[in-house]
């Protein structure tokens, strides 16, 4: 049976035993068949030579043995097999976001044995977030282990069984000892979602009550910084300095104490020094980060060292619903983001670099692009920004249907190659024509009066609008959904009407181009481009896909 899983150590296993509140004894086992790891008690025989054999016999095994012999071990499976097992208390490994030992030294114990100069007791920490049955939601469900002293000297075996653990919870922030410890920068907007820095579901109350404690359960050391001001977040990323060591000390000799170390590091440690940006806020927050990047020399250097994380506390949060929707279509809840963060898996997510006709400056997107309707509703509903979420619903009603307006343009676009596959996505960007240059002749173009022009990268634009339920994190391709003029209201009604479940796909009338670069030309004056829920310039458009940035999730198809 060991053999079919070589992560879990039975020798060392069978020798740490755990102490229960009622001075009885366990081990720790790995369950093949359900994958779990379970507490059990040891047999009787077992349990009594702890209290009659010498305690340096005890923890002397010289001779090896064959573990899988072992009377507790052969109970266990056999119990195991027909599911009669007594199992004192159980975690999965899945549900598992860090693993440490925590040592308390009693210099004057009389137990001291084989030379040592001090002696120690021993605590498992395992941090679990299992998922409620009823709610979906993951809740803390903490496991802490008292390792009976007799059994170890110097915990090899119980480090041994803490690195298992750890490998069997796949988790992927954990470093050897070998490697630096990771360090993640914290990068939270207070006003996030409206309702200001004391809300209970704003950027600061989430950081406090579950991005900092799990970071610290993970093992993750973190610098946090509070933007106070629009561009803040934008403004960090450009920050390129490699002497912030010499500035810290600096600051050190002018005053500074180590109360402030943190917040020092967090303003002048370049980017390029951590492994992780996290923002904590709505989807505004990560445009800037990106928009910051961009603007560095270094750009490529960062995107393919940095990892990306996003913890909902904004009004629509639709990359932070994507993102979870790919993974394996997890509950949406700020606990499930940070919960994929401190596992530490990662997949590539799409990004688009955008062009605009009127400015020389540039914009890496990550979420979507619309024009006309869209655009209307995101932007001019900004007035009833109080009312949450739901105000884009009544702006659409209101200029969709009530008050419905014609955009004309013309949409010229690059299909991708006949040989792309699903999963093929591209890894460089593609060269850009000028927009005072002819377009290739392998370029489509489409001249209409529009409704819908709505370009997306993810599958949700917001947290309750499944803009295009098709889309994969990484499959290197727009999806261009486009709803002509001529479609009539009731058509367009149903379609706004079934954007919450994804059902508008198939309702006639919308049509779905896909493409790998595309152009847009307004041909109506006045009208909003909108990248990202972000105002940008107005004027011809045009953009393509690359692929580089790394983002946390959880299991997500290929």
């Amino acid at each position: 049976m060991a053999s079919n899983n070589p992560k879990w150590p039975i020798a060392e296993a069978s020798r740490v035993r755990i102490k229960t509140r009622n001075d009885d004894y366990c081990r720790l086992f790995y369950n093949h068949f359900t994958g779990s790891i379970n507490l059990v008690p040891l047999n009787a025989d077992d349990a009594s030579a702890i209290n009659t054999t010498p305690h340096a016999d005890i923890y002397d095994h010289s001779q090896p043995t064959n573990a899988e012999e072992d009377p507790s071990y052969q109970s266990y499976l056999l119990q195991s097999k027909d599911s009669n097992n007594q199992i004192v208390d159980s975690f999965h490994p899945d549900d598992v976001i860090g693993v440490n030992l925590s040592l308390e030294y009693n210099l004057h114990n009389p137990n001291t044995f084989h030379g040592m100069q001090s002696y120690a007791s021993a605590q498992i920490n395992i941090y679990c977030y299992p998922k409620n049955n009823r709610k979906k939601q993951r809740q803390p469900n903490h496991k802490t282990y008292v390792v009976d002293s007799k059994c170890c000297e110097d915990f090899s075996d119980v480090r041994t069984l803490i690195h298992s653990i750890q490998a069997l919870s796949g988790l992927q922030n954990t470093t050897n000892n070998k490697a630096p410890p990771q360090r993640f920068l914290v990068i939270l907007n207070p006003y996030s979602g409206g309702n200001g820095p004391k809300s209970k579901s704003g950027a600061t109350f989430v950081y406090e009550t579950m991005v900092k404690p799990m970071l610290e359960q993970a093992g993750v050391a973190h610098d946090k910084l509070t933007t106070n001001h629009g561009g803040h977040a934008m403004d960090r990323m450009q920050l390129r300095n490699l002497t912030s060591d010499n500035n810290r000390g600096a600051l050190k000799d002018e005053g500074g104490d180590e109360d402030s170390n943190n917040c020092i590091d967090s303003e002048l440690r370049d980017i390029s020094e951590y492994d992780s940006i996290i923002a904590m806020g709505g989807d505004g927050i990560l445009f800037e980060i990106f928009q910051g990047i961009r603007a560095r020399y270094d750009e490529e250097q960062i995107l393919s060292k940095l990892k990306f994380g996003i913890v909902p506390c904004g009004t629509c949060n639709g990359l932070a619903k994507s993102i979870l929707h790919w993974s394996d279509n997890a509950d949406y809840s700020s606990i499930e983001s940070v919960f994929q963060i401190c596992k530490g898996h990662t997949s590539r997510l799409d990004l688009a670099s955008y062009q605009l006709a009127k400015t020389d400056k540039t914009y890496t997107s990550f979420l979507s692009f619309s024009w006309g309707l869209i655009a209307d509703c995101d932007l001019e509903s900004e007035c009833l920004r109080w009312l949450g979420a739901i105000r884009t619903d009544i702006w659409a009603v209101y200029r969709g249907i009530l008050f419905p307006k014609k955009y004309r343009a013309r949409f010229t676009y690059l299909p991708p190659p006949s040989n792309k596959t699903r999963n093929d996505s591209a890894s460089t960007k593609i060269d850009l024509p000028k927009f005072d240059e002819p377009l290739p002749k392998d370029w489509v173009t489409i001249e209409d009066d529009l409704s819908v022009f709505w370009v997306c990268n993810t599958t949700h634009a917001s947290y309750n609008v499944f803009t295009c339920p098709m889309s994969k994190m990484n499959d290197g391709v727009f999806y261009v959904l486009i709803v002509r003029s001529s479609c009539s209201r009731l058509r367009l009604l149903q379609m706004l009407l079934k954007l919450e479940t994804g059902g508008h796909i198939h309702c006639e009338g919308l049509e779905v181009v896909t493409c790998v670069a595309y152009r847009l030309e307004p041909l109506t004056y006045n009208t909003y481009n909108d990248l990202d829920g972000e105002l940008i310039q107005d004027g011809p458009i045009q953009a393509s896909v690359f692929n580089t940035a790394r983002f946390f999730a959880g299991k997500v198809e290929r």
